[in-house]
């Protein structure tokens, strides 16, 4: 019916909630779960899905889960890696586990690991009113098999930048004709704006960064977050997801489905859709459904889309922000028009 890429507004039109994926570890403020990512083995059938679990200002990411599901639908967990665990093969004290990103290697078979990771001198970004003051780098594992064992791979995304300083975490990361495509949140030390950051590379741990690109020619907004997919158009790479604009006590909070293509070589990003993401569900809250994280996928065998969100729970939370809200992993479905 249409050329290219599957068009994004047919995937948010068509979109239907289908039930709650994860719950958060209890449902007191602050308690979440989430800022993982959907991936779909084509080979074995198999569909994998990574969250962090949070419990408060004092016990924040403290480990990455590993979900394994046969139908995409429901979800058992086979490892969790504790921020103790990541702490000691990287060599340096991880105060919090946030985004993760988990994807296959096509050279070597291995799968790759993406972990965002708070390495700040001081444990301060529980804090709303000093997450400025954090730092965040972004940290690689491999392995044979996702339920382990799991080898420390270094550093990939260091602040090593100007605009990168205090921030360089929070990945969309996918793989388009053997090249890798990084979209992240980039911010200054000592500063609030954030802003997206991209990155390529041809081995996955060696990475180019090609800087803050411009959205339609302009300059991005003070707060400008992209967290979901990238696929291949015709065109080049499209970015599908969520676009944050909102920054709410502590946290980027989401009221945006987006679609960009991705023109790297002129550093640009070229709007194709964005809509506000009207919640499907009682489970996400009215003004700030999404807490910025999903991950968007194509399932052949159901020739549907699978969309995931870390949504803001209006039952439990006292309200949006970092240590009052309660936040779980929901399924929205989209089913492909022929």
């Amino acid at each position: 019916m249409w050329g290219g890429l599957y068009p994004p507004q047919a995937i948010y039109a068509n979109r239907r909630f289908k039930g709650v994926l994860l719950d958060p570890p209890n449902f007191e403020p602050g308690s979440w779960c989430g800022a993982g990512k959907l991936w779909i083995d084509e080979e074995s059938g198999e569909y994998w899905l990574t969250s962090r679990p949070r419990m408060g200002e004092e016990i924040r990411g403290y480990a990455v889960e590993i979900y394994r599901s046969a139908d995409g639908e429901r979800y058992s967990l086979v490892n969790r890696i504790s921020k103790e665990e990541v702490s000691e093969a990287a060599g340096v004290k991880v105060h919090s586990i946030e985004n993760q990103q988990m994807l296959r290697d096509p050279l070597t078979g291995r799968y790759f690991l993406y972990l965002s990771v708070d390495i700040a001198e001081r444990n301060i970004a529980g804090r709303a009113d000093r997450t400025f003051e954090s730092k965040w780098e972004t940290y690689l594992m491999s392995s044979d098999d996702p339920s382990g064992p799991w080898r420390a791979e270094g550093f990939v995304l260091r602040g090593d930048r100007e605009y990168d300083s205090g921030e360089a975490r929070d990945s969309t990361i996918d793989i388009i004709d053997g090249r890798y495509f990084c979209l992240y949140k980039a911010r200054r030390a000592g500063e609030r704006n954030v802003y997206t950051a991209l990155a390529v590379s041809s081995d996955g741990k060696n990475w180019v960064k090609l800087g803050i690109p411009k959205i339609d020619g302009k300059d991005q907004p003070d707060t400008f977050v992209l967290n979901g997919s990238i696929l291949q158009g015709c065109c080049g790479p499209i970015f599908i997801g969520t676009q944050t604009l909102y920054h709410v006590k502590g946290a980027h909070l989401t009221r945006h489905f987006a679609s960009y293509l991705i023109d790297y070589r002129n550093l640009n990003l070229e709007s194709i859709f964005v809509t506000e993401w009207t919640p499907g569900s009682i489970f996400e809250h009215p003004e700030y459904p999404i807490h910025t994280y999903s991950s968007i996928a194509y399932d052949s065998a159901g020739d549907r889309w699978l969309i995931t969100i870390e949504a803001v729970d209006p039952i439990h939370s006292k309200e949006p922000g970092l240590n009052l809200e309660v936040d779980r992993v929901l399924l929205y479905t989209s089913k492909q028009i022929h």
